[in-house]
């Protein structure tokens, strides 16, 4: 059987992992995405927030911006990024088609040049690009400009993915002319185009998911029940959590920190590593590595560990990479501490999560999918099919389909569009909103019904699933932007009336929503939208907002004034419009 026509049973197969409604052609997109970006460890939704398909897309399928492997959202601050910084950006062309055509590779020719000069005339590449190349597009330039000052390594990189069985002499020739092209825009940068068949797209999707590494150890390991200590020596580690000399980020999903180069621990851990002499073997100066494990086997002085996450020990570990990755000494009397945790139980392996990344610097914010709350979300929804992936790409791996999974981050944005009615704000910062406690109380609390966040996900599916269906049908443009606008009127169509309090929310019977409902409000909501600019800036803004509220569909236009309402301090505030919290209490 021929490389082409596998992989066309592979996505027959799993097509319905990346949601329902999609052709084949919109499969291959996301499967080739995921295939081409699997060492980034990357969510479905992180996935999907690439994909620019559409008219005026510039020949180009999905694209992604990593800062130290790092994926950048819109909302992303850029100046948490410390020397050495690397970027690398993606754009990825995926065609199902049995070939690689010379006017697909042209395109590619055409625009990506232009969109990546820093100096990019931005009135002229509205007129040309949809509004989701321009977003990616115009962070990537911003997001360079703000990193001059670490003088970045930067990397771009061309996929051009088609299920050929063979070459094209005319297509490989034009290869050295784009390379040329996008290096000679920004000249620090280097190129890489490459150009995936059949065979080398099965060959990367061929990989396993299921990770398992071995790390050998000195002399003997201490165990005690499903748990292991030992020392590892430093190359040994280096080789465990590296593939071809780069950080598996799988391994790392589940530490909070970040690493920070520049940190004064940091700093010494790399000195320390740097005294080959010193009589103080490395272990005795630092605290080590956590690791949990599905499994772990000791055999021959070597420890078989199945799907590894090191939940402690992010920092040590990249100061180890940077070392032999710097051409460091192989320093083979010198090893690491290690404890590897054999867990099953969700439970105690949160608990474990949390526990081993507590100390002082931790923002609380930073360990909310380890909460009790945040567990109680994820039974509730599965006990309605639902899949709540606090935990990142749990469910995906699980092979449970795209339309049934949604994210904390996604149902963050659900729940701030509709029960705060800030749809600008889950347009605008879809990464930052819940850095603030006060604002993860007002989305996430014990005082919040359960149903609420039921109602939230069933809202959100439901535009989702109208906007994949549609897809050839609504420009890009609305789609990126007024996909939580949409879900905060329809809140209102299924209540009648707004805003829509508690007890209301949490019974909204979202099954009884029509394609004809949706339709509906889109089309009014693009009217306005196109009338205010349809510009990314006036989703974002509290305005629109506003103005959507003011020009309400007429079904639920016949508010009360605040007057027959009765005093302003009666009227629920949207604060408190999802806690249940009484106006007095506000």
């Amino acid at each position: 059987m021929s490389d082409d026509v596998l992989i066309k049973s592979i996505l027959n197969k799993n097509k319905v992992r990346y949601g329902a409604n999609l052709n084949d052609a919109d499969a291959f997109e996301y499967f080739c995405a995921e295939t081409v970006l699997k060492k980034f460890a990357l969510t479905f939704d992180e996935i999907d927030k690439g994909v620019v398909d559409g008219k005026n897309d510039g020949g180009i399928d999905s694209v992604y911006f990593f800062v130290n492997r790092s994926l950048i959202a819109i909302d992303t601050e850029m100046d948490t990024f410390k020397s050495p910084v690397v970027v690398d950006l993606f754009i990825i062309q995926s065609k199902i088609e049995g070939g690689f055509s010379e006017t697909a590779m042209a395109k590619l020719l055409a625009s990506v040049p232009e969109l990546i000069r820093l100096d990019a005339d931005t009135a002229k590449l509205a007129t040309l690009y949809n509004s989701e190349v321009l977003e990616i597009f115009e962070k990537y330039r911003d997001g360079l400009g703000d990193l001059a000052a670490q003088f970045p390594t930067v990397n771009v990189h061309v996929i051009y993915a088609t299920l050929a069985t063979a070459g094209n002499g005319k297509v490989d020739a034009m290869v050295p002319g784009l390379v040329k092209a996008i290096e000679d825009r920004f000249p620090k940068s280097t190129c890489h185009v490459e150009l995936w068949d059949a065979k080398r797209i099965y060959e990367e999707a061929q990989k396993q998911n299921v990770l398992v590494k071995q790390l050998p150890f000195v002399k003997s390991v201490i165990s005690h029940g499903k748990g292991y200590v030992l020392l590892s020596n430093l190359r040994d580690y280096y080789e465990f959590i590296t593939d071809d000399g780069q950080i598996i980020d799988a391994l790392f999903e589940f530490n909070v920190r970040d690493y920070q180069s520049s940190a004064s621990v940091n700093k010494e851990i790399a000195l320390t590593l740097q005294g080959i002499e010193d009589e103080a073997d490395f272990w005795w100066l630092n605290n080590g590595v956590t690791i949990l494990a599905e499994e772990a086997q000791s055999q021959d002085n070597k420890l078989t560990i199945k799907n590894p996450l090191v939940v402690n020990g992010l920092q040590t570990s990249h100061e180890i990479h940077r070392f032999f990755s710097g051409g460091g000494a192989d320093a083979k009397k010198r090893s690491v501490q290690v404890r590897v945790l054999e867990i099953d139980d969700e439970a105690r392996r949160d608990r474990v999560i949390k526990a081993t990344n507590s100390q002082t610097g931790i923002k609380p914010a930073s360990l909310r999918a380890t909460e009790p709350f945040q567990r109680k979300i994820e039974d509730y929804l599965l006990q309605l099919g639902i899949f709540y992936d606090r935990r990142k790409d749990y469910w995906r791996n699980k092979g449970k389909p795209a339309d049934k999974i949604i994210g904390i981050e996604r149902l963050a944005q659900a729940v701030i569009a509709i029960g705060l009615e800030r749809p600008h704000d889950a347009r605008a910062r879809p990464t930052t909103i819940m850095k603030v406690d006060a604002e993860y109380q007002a989305l996430f609390s014990d005082t919040i019904d359960l149903r609420i966040y039921e109602v939230c996900t069933a809202l959100y599916f439901a535009v989702d699933s109208y906007f994949r269906k549609e897809r050839a049908n609504i420009p890009s443009e609305y789609r990126n932007n007024l996909r939580y606008h949409i879900m905060m009127q329809l809140a209102w169509k299924l209540n009648g009336s707004r805003p829509v309090h508690p007890a209301a929310l949490r019974a909204l019977k979202v099954a009884t929503l029509t394609d004809a409902d949706i339709k509906a409000v889109l089309d009014h909501t693009k009217a306005l939208f196109d009338a205010a600019g349809a510009q990314d800036k006036v989703a974002k803004g509290e305005a629109f907002t506003t103005t959507l509220q003011k020009k309400a569909l007429v079904s639920i236009s016949k508010l009360p004034t605040p007057t027959e309402m009765g005093t302003v301090s009666e009227v629920v505030p949207a604060s408190t419009a999802i806690s249940g919290s009484s106006p007095s209490k506000s």
